[in-house]
């Protein structure tokens, strides 16, 4: 499909990315809010970022001019019978994305594609609310859209190929790694990610609050860009909580939540937007001021509890990616994507150095099964190992890559 014009729906801090990512190949895009006064926040996100890669040399003074000269802000839908795509880059609320996905199938024109960038919704279900289930597509961007390299082309029950194709092309046009990635909770990146966040809580919860900072550099040296719990504070206790309790509650056991995820969260220790999360920070400066000392009193709590000392205290990096490890193999055999798209799409979605295939190979498959069986048979259903490695390791095969 030739696509001439794109529009982006939501102004907020991804869709005014997706919509810098958009014209950074070229596209003119209409940028919708339902307020003004959004519509303005959103546009000045725009200059901050073009700003951001000017300053990075990336762009002169006026390329970034020309660039921002292709966004159109509008409040209603009057033009988007002109547009061949649409992301819509709306809250996670359903009932939200409902309402837009019937306005859209009413005003775009038949052959237009919708995609959502939903991190977790269905997009079957989000298919439904229109008439054209064959012409929507998830298309999720990483954050921030407009530098991250990844997005995930998520198809429906009724996404025909060529809407896939479209937005793989789409991908490609704008510089990005377009894998698709068949309908799970959370899909690829994220489901994998969520094996590695929790399991870095459980390690914590047996190690005391004194491991903050030596959980986060002992990761970074081995893989990540960022360990993490600074990734959590990051992002928001809040948001770890519903993302753990969402995945919980579509996989299971193997994803219960650690119990110091809540205990923060209702403490209102939330990360650096309250100033204090496993670490406590500057609001001003943006800046981290070391370990929060009010988490040992909630891990110390926890430390008396029935459910925690587990796995006694002995902690090495690569422990933290075993789930995720044994996560990518129930990926595989789900056959959610490509095995040779799995590792890329990590380390372009996450930054890691290494994806947890590679991982996988460089341990050796036999040791990380043994490892996953030593700590399964100490009760822990979350080291459960996947049928598929179990049968990569009975084939005598050493590694994925």
């Amino acid at each position: 499909m030739q696509i001439g014009q794109v529009a982006v729906v939501g102004a907020g801090t991804m869709g005014s990315s997706i919509a810098v990512a958009m014209i950074g190949g070229g596209l003119k895009v209409l940028l919708k809010e339902t307020e003004q006064t959004f519509l303005d926040k959103g546009m000045a996100n725009v200059d901050r970022f073009l700003a951001g890669k000017v300053k990075k040399g990336l762009l002169t003074e006026a390329e970034a001019v020309e660039q921002k000269a292709l966004i159109e802000p509008v409040l209603d839908y009057e033009r988007f019978s002109e547009v061949d795509f649409v992301v819509e880059a709306a809250p996670e609320s359903l009932a939200i994305k409902q309402k837009i996905f019937e306005d859209l199938d009413q005003w775009c024109h038949v052959e237009a594609i919708l995609a959502t960038n939903t991190s977790s919704l269905s997009i079957t279900q989000i298919a439904n609310f229109t008439r054209r289930a064959d012409k929507v597509v998830g298309m999720h961007f990483f954050n921030p859209a407009h530098i991250m390299k990844l997005v995930e082309v998520i198809p429906g029950l009724e996404t025909s190929h060529d809407t896939v194709k479209s937005a793989l092309d789409l991908a490609f046009h704008l510089g990005k790694l377009g894998v698709r990635v068949e309908e799970c909770a959370s899909f690829l990146v994220n489901r994998l990610l969520g094996r590695y966040m929790n399991e870095s809580l459980y390690a914590l919860q047996d190690m005391g609050a004194g491991a903050v900072e030596e959980i986060d550099q002992a990761v970074q040296d081995y893989v990540m860009p960022i360990g993490p719990l600074a990734l959590r504070d990051m992002n928001g206790a809040d948001i770890g909580l519903a993302v753990a309790n969402f995945n919980f509650q579509e996989y299971g056991e193997r994803f219960a939540v650690p119990d110091v995820l809540p205990q923060m969260v209702a403490a209102n220790m939330l990360g650096a937007k309250t100033g204090a999360g496993f670490y406590l920070h500057d609001q001003a400066s943006r800046k981290r001021l070391g370990v929060n000392p009010e988490l040992e009193t909630i891990l110390a709590k926890l430390k008396n509890s029935a459910k925690s000392g587990k796995n006694g205290n002995s902690f090495d990096a690569q422990s933290l990616f075993l789930p995720m490890i044994n996560e990518a193999f129930l990926v595989m055999q789900e056959r959610i994507c490509q095995p040779e798209d799995l590792d890329p799409a990590l380390m372009a979605g996450l930054g890691m150095r290494q994806g947890p295939l590679a991982i996988a190979s460089q341990i050796g498959l036999k040791d990380c099964l043994a490892q996953l069986e030593e700590k399964f048979a100490q009760g822990e259903e979350r080291f459960r190992p996947a049928p598929l490695l179990k049968r990569f390791v009975f084939a005598g095969r050493l590694g994925v890559v």
